[in-house]
């Protein structure tokens, strides 16, 4: 089963280094977070200006995902597979998932997103546990969109039934900063980069949603705050 390969490519990879890989994580959420941010900045700016550039982003990441998972069955090494599996999963949880949500698609906080998530990723785990062969871009680019959605949709269910405010949302912002915690300390234990890669998109993912809900709360202004005032 290829998720036990990449297990096994993560744990032995050659030359462990703790230092290696938290300078890898370093590297991979200074890059998330950097992107996120900028992205929204600019995202919710063009789309202000322009009335179609919503479509058009949605159009030209869903092409840079198929792009990207496209190049990653040509290349050699399994970890640069995974890599750029992964990366196509950024891009097409950007565009089906994010701009998806922004053109009025679906709505994030509804009973059927829910559902539609809890069967996609039952799915995922019967592709990764009982179909063989799966190949290893595959399963990093649905294996991406399935984290951040996850991650999301919790963020938003709480803040939609309970309030940004409640016990609950302070409770939930607790558990993913000690999850960021965790799984930086899990990436450096194993001491690869690649594992120190993988680190940092996790901890970025679960910071980036503990940012969403602080400028929820209204204690901070996010990146988008100030044009949303000014409509």
């Amino acid at each position: 089963m290829e998720l036990f390969n990449i297990l096994a490519l993560t744990v032995n990879a050659s030359e462990p280094s703790s230092a290696s890989a938290l300078l890898f994580s370093f590297y991979a959420l200074a890059v998330f977070l950097l992107i996120q941010f900028l992205g929204a900045r600019f995202f919710t700016s063009c789309k202000e200006r322009f009335s179609s550039f919503s479509l058009i982003s949605f159009i030209v990441i869903a092409t840079l995902a198929a792009g990207s998972l496209t190049i990653a069955f040509f290349l050699k090494e399994t970890n640069h597979k995974l890599f750029l599996g992964v990366v196509g999963g950024v891009f097409i949880w950007t565009s089906l998932g994010e701009i998806a949500e922004q053109l009025g698609w679906y709505k994030a906080h509804a009973r059927n997103a829910v559902w539609i998530y809890l069967t996609t990723i039952a799915a995922w785990l019967v592709m990764v546990f009982f179909i063989p062969g799966i190949p290893v871009p595959i399963l990093g680019f649905i294996g991406y969109p399935l984290v951040a959605w996850g991650t999301h949709l919790t963020r938003v269910r709480f803040i939609h039934k309970w309030g940004a405010t409640s016990f609950a949302s302070t409770l939930l912002l607790l558990v993913m900063a000690a999850i960021s915690g965790g799984v930086i300390v899990a990436g450096a234990l194993i001491g690869t980069r690649f594992s120190g890669m993988m680190a940092g998109l996790v901890f970025a993912i679960s910071s980036w949603s503990i940012m969403e809900i602080i400028w929820e709360r209204g204690m901070a202004n996010g990146p988008w705050k100030q044009n949303e005032k000014k409509t």
